[in-house]
């Protein structure tokens, strides 16, 4: 037998081979095809039936292992066209039973190479593999193609590899599963900590469609591996996350598999738990299945329902009403780990292109706005006063009995459009400004600084846009400057922000793309890593995308696919994207020379809706949306206001946006109205019958 068939026995690569298999096929070359330093082609035996896609298979150069992943299979015959075999198959049909063979034909998959190893570890090698057998490749041969040993940082699990080989015992016998089948080789994919969490490189990106619950999923699955790999290195780690799904991320301390009496709620939701494979998965995995403990959720008010000031303070020491907030976690019993948003006007004129119209925010307006932060103005309260001032000071003639057009350099007119641009701030971002400055106390704050394994989730999903975009901008940028002043308080810091494309448009500018763009390019410098996801990767900036060192990919719409964002996936990959299943994902990483696929358990966590139907008592919006209805009657009506019944009456029929639609109107018409005699009430039903109408002809 040629040595080259036998190179394996060799102690330097003995373990890297499955030689309980037999051998898998022979690497060919060809004039055409010859093999390469980073590609070659082997026919498959016929008998390697489980031979497929995305396999990790070794075979040998001179005084070296190549150790690749399956990529493209062919099959080739010596037929010159469909038409010979069509005219081929005819005649044997004609012909005895003991006629001519079938005519031959060949398997040929080709393989792109992960690394090479030298029978001398001082030696890199990167010559072609020889026309030789090929083998399955064991656990050992994985962990040293992909870099393992050569991580700077702990390696941290985040996907499972399934190869074409069995798992035997130590009799070489192989083993079954629950259902009596033959156990495939799984082996666990790690990522270098120092090149996803930084310093050498850092940030991972997610893409797929919605609704498979894959993006997501992964991304806890993932934020859980690093929690566990880095409590065991005595590094302190935490997470700040963006709820925009409904109840998506907001049980997360609430465990996958239901606790001993809980079995029943957990069914009758239709939870579905973690099976076997799922936990063997995790034990494979070496991580525990269990929920996040340090937990906790932010949420702004609902609309019309923001505290009062007294004495120009809104008070939230203490605060314990979270029914008051827009968020689906804030029944009785489940509220504890919820905490409010609320700001008062002096953070918002920190983001004067969030707040105002494009279009409107001219350099003079601009001007008058800073001329209010110079002057300390910081409440809806104290502006109202300042422009009573102003408008005084308008009215009153001079000794030469004229009245003045300019304050402070600011003309008239310039002034009268910023008290009408604000007049309308409360309602744009209702539910999370308030008329005075707000007080905290001890009360927990959105970015304020993070305890260890801390995971925080800013719920947005209830909110409109504006609120939505403002939160996620402020919030951000408020952490980017702890972090940049070394006051996060943990060594490592996870940012994870869905629907990137949102806030990082490809092309687009803007405030938050720009510090987006900042953490991509320092982050990993200030231990802030930037972990996002979207649907549609070629839409997101590219700035980001070239910064991060980890990216996943789900099933990909053959829309997006073709564009030039896939160019480093293979076609044969591609292929494979358009039609991936849930629960499985290809990851490229610093440390691959090739994409490879892979598999991952459930997270760790009760899914967003089912914990809602489990421990929230309802799967529908936060709260009704009637509230602020009441709220506003309540407002301008005070013990006059109608019941709440006779409210719902006449809201019926309209969804949450219709209604969250007329509150709004009518915040803003009632807000400026000074005819005393006008009936809330009255305006508000006919509004509401108004909707109505509108929606049966839509």
């Amino acid at each position: 037998m040629p040595v080259i068939d036998r190179i394996w026995e060799l102690p330097e690569f003995t373990d890297l081979v499955d030689h309980h298999q037999d051998v898998i096929g022979r690497v060919v070359s060809s004039e055409k095809e010859p093999a390469g330093s980073h590609q070659f082609h082997f026919w498959g035996a016929d008998d390697a039936l489980a031979l497929d896609i995305g396999h990790i298979v070794v075979t040998f150069s001179e005084e070296a292992a190549v150790i690749g992943v399956v990529d493209e299979p062919r099959r080739f015959s010596d037929m010159h066209s469909f038409l010979d075999d069509y005219f081929d198959r005819r005649m044997e049909i004609a012909l005895p039973e003991d006629g001519p063979t079938q005519r031959p034909e060949i398997l040929v998959f080709t393989v792109n190479v992960l690394a090479t190893k030298h029978l001398r570890r001082d030696v890199q090698s990167n010559r072609p593999a020889i026309n030789g057998p090929v083998y399955f490749a064991t656990e050992a041969a994985i962990n040293y193609a992909l870099g393992v040993e050569h991580f700077d940082g702990s390696p941290i699990p985040a996907l499972m590899h399934t190869n074409g080989n069995y798992v035997r015992d130590a009799e070489g016998n192989i083993l079954l599963d629950v259902n009596g089948h033959k156990k495939f080789q799984k082996t666990p994919l790690y990522l270098d900590e120092n090149y996803l969490l930084g310093p050498e490189a850092g940030h991972a990106n997610w893409t797929g469609q919605s609704g498979l619950a894959t993006k997501t999923s992964h991304a806890l699955f993932l934020t859980s591996s690093i929690f566990q790999t880095l409590q065991r290195s005595d590094t302190s780690v935490a997470a700040l996350m963006f709820n925009v799904k409904g109840p998506d991320l907001l049980w997360l301390d609430k465990p996958a598999v239901p606790v001993p009496g809980m079995e029943a709620l957990y069914d009758s939701a239709g939870a579905r738990g973690l099976d076997d494979d799922q936990l063997n998965a995790y034990t494979s995995l070496r991580l525990e299945p269990t929920p996040f403990d340090n937990f906790n959720i932010f949420a702004p008010f609902k609309p019309g329902q923001e505290p009062q000031s007294y004495s120009g303070k809104v008070d939230l020491a203490g605060f314990s009403d979270q029914q008051m907030l827009n968020t689906h976690r804030n029944m009785s019993g489940q509220n504890d780990r919820v905490f409010p948003i609320l700001w008062s006007l002096d953070r918002l004129l920190a983001y004067p292109h969030r707040i105002f119209d494009h279009n409107d925010l001219d350099d003079k307006l601009f001007g008058f706005i800073y001329e209010l932060r110079e002057m300390g103005i910081k409440s809806i309260d104290q502006l109202n006063k300042q422009f009573e001032k102003i408008n005084q000071y308008f009215e009153t003639p001079d000794e030469n009995g004229r009245t003045s057009d300019t304050w402070n350099g600011h003309h008239k007119a310039t002034i009268r459009k910023a008290q009408n641009r604000f007049k309308g701030l409360q309602d744009k971002f209702a539910g999370l400004i308030a008329n005075g400055a707000v007080d905290y106390g001890t009360t927990p704050m959105v970015d304020y600084a993070f305890t260890p394994q801390e995971l925080r989730v800013v719920d947005i999903s209830a909110c409109n846009t504006n609120v939505q975009e403002l939160i996620v901008t402020s919030t951000i940028n408020a952490i980017w400057r702890l972090a940049e002043k070394s006051d996060m308080g943990v060594d490592k810091l996870i940012v994870f922000v869905d629907e990137l494309n949102k806030y990082a448009p490809a092309g687009g500018e803007g405030g938050l793309r720009d510090t987006l763009v900042d953490i991509a390019a320092r982050g990993r410098h200030l231990n802030v890593v930037l972990l996002g996801a979207q649907q549609f990767r070629s839409k997101v900036d590219g700035e980001i995308l070239g910064n991060c060192g980890t990216s996943f990919y789900g099933r990909i719409g053959d829309e997006e696919i073709i564009n030039a964002a896939y160019r480093s996936i293979s076609e044969t990959q591609k292929q494979e994207l358009l039609g991936l299943s849930k629960g499985r994902m290809l990851v490229r990483h610093a440390h691959y020379r090739s994409p490879l696929f892979g598999t991952f358990p459930y997270p760790p966590s009760i899914p967003g809706i089912f914990g809602q139907r489990v421990f929230g008592g309802e799967d529908g919006p936060a709260g009704d949306p009637v509230d602020g209805l009441m709220a506003l009657l309540d407002k301008y009506m005070g013990d006059n206001a109608p019941r709440k019944g006779e409210v719902q009456a006449h809201a019926d029929g309209l969804d949450r946006e219709d209604i969250e639609r007329v509150r709004s109107k009518l915040s803003n018409v009632l807000n400026g109205n000074t005819n005393r005699r006008s009936n809330p009430w009255e305006m508000m039903k006919r509004e509401l019958a108004n909707s109505k109408e509108a929606k049966r002809f839509t």
